[in-house]
């Protein structure tokens, strides 16, 4: 006797019964390439905290936090929103031109601001030069990345390896600062910095050798039917506001940390951000498994209501032990933020041929919410007038990323119609 299955798509079968495949070498190599360019780029954002840290008690001593903040969101945005321009450049076909360009102008300006001492100085050689060479860079290679694996559930695992480079790049730069700078000064520190950052962008220039890519017709900055898809516009403003919330700990732990627990030494204080970024490269690799089997979209959404109670919870953090717990739970559900997106973005695409476009015009919401959310939170509590008043600060994030969690219920349900 035969027995009628029911129909399934081929998502529904990617998810539940995901192919087995072997990865050729030139995927492997890209996954490698991508791996380095986070650890380059996402791993020096995450390290911001050390360097509003030092610009407050040292290089510019007297300025508002909120002022400072500025560097380290403008160049978080620009890196991120530079794949407007990068994204459809991409599906052109200049991905070696980018990575090439890019890196080498990211490790310039790391060169510059060595040499920085002044305010405008810090703001043009970090935020700007800094910013535009790891945009430059950044979307092109996880656009790539995504190209080049085209089963879901392979996609998801692989991004969640990539994006780990972010949070080893996140663990390695704030302790080479906060080691180095009592040893050879600021200069000097951030010279082997670039040296370092270097050296693995030669590594990752191994995908570019022989690589082909055939131009295709010249693309517009926009895809303009975007703005006409309702659940990839849902997502892009969900981006916007779990990125407000997101760069709000990374930028303020270490110094409302020492505020509201004195006891508390500067160098755990400081050390609290490779915590953070040591248990997100665990819950990156976590983040690909579970967007392999569940869904990117699902776990993301997950994610989302997580880091909004851990947020909340903040709140009532107030001693050593409950800090370090809280910087490992939180470092885990953020790492899920920053590892699926490159993952679930192409179900959001009509074809391959945009993702460039798409990604550029994705990244540029989240760069927007890191731009404004730690000014905002800086204006929201002053870390020098001595209140107690840090919990909006702390609520403000939740409320936002809570937020995001609930714009993300209708593309989930979008996707499973589909299916």
């Amino acid at each position: 006797m035969l027995v009628r299955r029911s129909p399934r798509s081929k998502l529904a079968n990617a998810l539940i019964n995901p192919p087995a495949s072997r990865l050729t070498i030139r995927q492997w190599l890209q996954i490698l390439s991508t791996f380095i360019i986070f650890f380059n780029t996402w791993g020096l954002l995450l390290t911001c905290g050390v360097f509003q840290t030092y610009y407050e008690q040292s290089l510019l001593q007297g300025q508002p936090s909120s002022t400072i903040s500025w560097i380290s969101t403008t160049c978080a945005f620009i890196t991120l929103s530079g794949g407007i321009i990068t994204g459809p450049l991409y599906d052109y076909g200049l991905y070696r031109l980018l990575v090439l360009s890019g890196s080498l102008l990211q490790v310039f300006g790391l060169m510059m601001l060595s040499l920085s001492t002044k305010y405008y100085q810090l703001f043009l050689s970090q935020a700007i030069c800094v910013g535009l060479g790891a945009g430059i860079a950044f979307t092109p290679s996880v656009a790539a990345a995504s190209a080049c694996l085209p089963n879901l559930a392979s996609r998801a695992r692989a991004m969640g390896l990539m994006a780990c480079g972010s949070s080893i790049g996140g663990i390695i730069y704030p302790i080479m600062f906060r080691y180095l700078v009592p040893q050879i000064g600021f200069a000097w520190t951030i010279r082997t910095i670039g040296f370092v950052m270097l050296a693995l962008y030669l590594i990752s220039y191994l995908i570019l050798v022989g690589h082909q890519q055939k131009p295709t017709t010249v693309r517009r900055l926009f895809d303009v039917s975007a703005f006409t898809d309702l659940p990839y516009m849902m997502l892009c403003v969900a981006s916007l506001l779990s990125a407000t919330a997101y760069y709000i700990p990374l930028l303020y732990l270490p110094l409302l940390t020492e505020i509201r627990i004195p006891s508390i030494s500067s160098n755990l204080a400081l050390n609290l951000l490779a915590i953070v970024n040591g248990a997100s490269a665990v819950g990156r690799i976590i983040a690909g498994i579970a967007g392999a089997v569940f869904g990117p979209t699902e776990t993301i959404a997950v994610s989302l209501v997580l880091g909004s109670i851990l947020l909340l919870c903040w709140i009532a953090v107030d001693t050593i032990a409950g800090t370090i717990v809280w910087s490992i739970f939180w470092g885990m559900v953020s790492g899920f933020l920053v590892a699926l997106p490159g993952a679930f973005l192409p179900l959001f695409c009509p074809s391959l041929a945009v993702i460039g476009a798409r990604s550029g015009m994705y990244w540029i919401w989240v760069g927007l919410g890191m731009l404004i959310g730690s000014p905002i939170a800086g204006g929201i509590y002053d870390l020098r007038s001595g209140s107690r008043d840090w919990w909006r600060l702390q609520v403000f994030a939740g409320v936002f990323m809570m937020g995001a969690a609930i714009l993300t219920i209708y593309p989930i349900i979008h996707l499973r119609r589909k299916a």
